[in-house]
């Protein structure tokens, strides 16, 4: 059966019952990019490891998201997208579980990467799947409400976590994923559509290559952070650089290509590189800013949620807003503007100091959500309408994967700066000094964002002007 005859074979209350699941399971999905990152400093001390150590248990998530969504965008026509996410809704649900019952930071760690695979299998399917249960007319509505729902989970993360924090203890985090998870799976087996899988060659070579790829840049970056463990650094980044390249060999022969090169042409890589250096900086706030809260500011989990709540907040009113507006005007000049926007706010954060006013804190943390809000759509929209439409799968798998890469290597930079600057030892003073030297470093890719979408927009303006 078609897309198109399939959804309109689904009643409205059917398509509107498999629109929860999918957004349900998104959302918590997005949230869990996130939600930990206000309760590593009590992680730190309830489990007794150093600072350091628990900024892992933000990175393995986001690592096993990058490495497995490439993989997993192309496994869905392969299997059939209602199967893979009927398979990848119970894992990160009984992985969310796991988490909650581990007693060590290992296990810990262990459980959040098989949530980041469940994670990965439902980013990579919801949007085809929209496509199974919406006719083409409907489609730019519903996923309007799904880029809203990633734009909300993934800025929000730290809010939920001090409220939760406040009450209840840690594995609470992970808890509330489960009731969630299994509504989102019932409605999942009796409303969500499926359609005959797409028969081909899976490109299983070029999956293992890119996640070994993408492993070894996020692992070997993070080992730069210590003189002892440069050789180690070394050869993940080499060995990093040797299979993207087999897998750049790769693909140019697949014949179903996880990610084909021709989705390369100027402005896709400029939006691509800007998206990167943008999740880079706003993976360094997310765990820079819980650490600087507590540490400098003595603040609980709850106050540090609330100090940081403008962000989430300010984005979930500016980023409808700005995608409607990029309907209207060139969506470049909105990336640049959001992008300035972002590094003032970013400045700001770096610039507090020990004993700001509540109310410059929540400014600070407003200003970024305004720019990155401004900033995010407009993105998105310039990257998907430069891949052609054949490839608006891989289109969506880069997109995905570019933003927990980006986050990666993040949370890999605050780790860095705990461990060089002394905090891994545990003082707060410490901890507050490292906080803020990272958050400059958040300033910096913030401002080589602005710079990469300024070359985007000239490029745009360009083409336009020759056509």
């Amino acid at each position: 059966m078609s897309t198109a005859a399939l959804a309109l074979t689904s009643s409205p209350l059917r398509r509107n019952l498999a629109v929860v699941s999918i957004l349900l399971s998104t959302l918590m999905a997005t949230i869990d990019t996130s939600i930990v990152n206000v309760a590593l400093p009590k992680l730190s001390r309830e489990l007794h490891v150093a600072p350091s150590e628990t900024v892992w248990v933000a990175t393995a998530f986001l690592l096993a998201v990058a490495c497995a969504v490439p993989a997993t965008s192309a496994l869905g026509d392969q299997v059939g997208r209602r199967r893979l996410y009927l398979f990848g809704v119970p894992v990160f649900t009984l992985a969310s579980l796991g988490c909650a019952l581990s007693p060590t930071l290992g296990a810990l760690v262990a459980f959040r990467v098989l949530q980041g695979l469940g994670s990965a299998v439902i980013l990579a399917v919801a949007l085809p799947l929209f496509r199974n249960i919406f006719p083409p007319e409907k489609l730019g509505q519903i996923f309007g409400i799904n880029a809203m729902t990633v734009a909300l989970g993934t800025s929000i993360g730290p809010t939920l976590g001090g409220v939760i924090l406040q009450g209840l203890s840690w594995p609470w985090l992970f808890l509330i994923n489960v009731p969630i998870g299994a509504i989102a799976i019932v409605l999942a087996i009796f409303f969500v559509p499926g359609r005959s899988k797409e028969r081909g060659d899976y490109d299983w070579q070029g999956a293992v290559y890119a996640a070994i790829a993408i492993a070894g840049f996020l692992i070997g970056v993070r080992q730069l952070a210590a003189v002892s463990t440069l050789w180690q650094a070394a050869v993940l980044l080499v060995a990093s650089a040797a299979f993207a390249w087999l897998f750049i060999r790769r693909e140019r022969r697949a014949v179903r290509p996880l990610i084909p090169l021709g989705l390369f042409t100027g402005v896709f890589s400029l939006t691509v590189g800007t998206a990167w250096v943008s999740f880079l900086g706003q993976g360094i706030a997310f765990i820079a800013l819980p650490f600087l809260f507590q540490s400098a500011y003595g603040a609980t989990p709850l106050q540090s949620a609330l100090l940081f709540t403008p962000w989430p907040l300010v984005i979930v009113f500016v980023a409808p807003l700005s995608g409607r507006i990029a309907d209207r005007v060139r969506p470049a000049y909105l990336a640049v503007t959001g992008l300035v926007i972002l590094t003032i706010g970013l400045a700001m954060c770096a610039l507090l100091g020990d004993h700001p006013p509540v109310w410059l804190v929540l400014l600070s943390t407003a200003i970024c959500g305004l720019g990155f809000g401004t900033f995010q759509s407009p993105n998105n929209r310039d990257m998907l309408g430069a891949a052609p439409l054949k490839y608006a799968a891989s289109a969506s798998a880069v997109l995905n994967t570019n933003r927990t890469i980006g986050q990666s290597a993040g949370a890999a930079a605050v780790s860095m700066a705990l461990v060089l600057s002394g905090a891994a030892a545990g003082s707060v003073a410490e901890q507050a000094s490292a906080a803020t030297l990272v958050l400059w470093v958040a300033v910096a890719a913030g401002l080589g964002a602005a710079v990469l979408s300024f070359v985007k927009l000239r490029t745009v303006v360009a083409g336009a002007g020759a056509a």
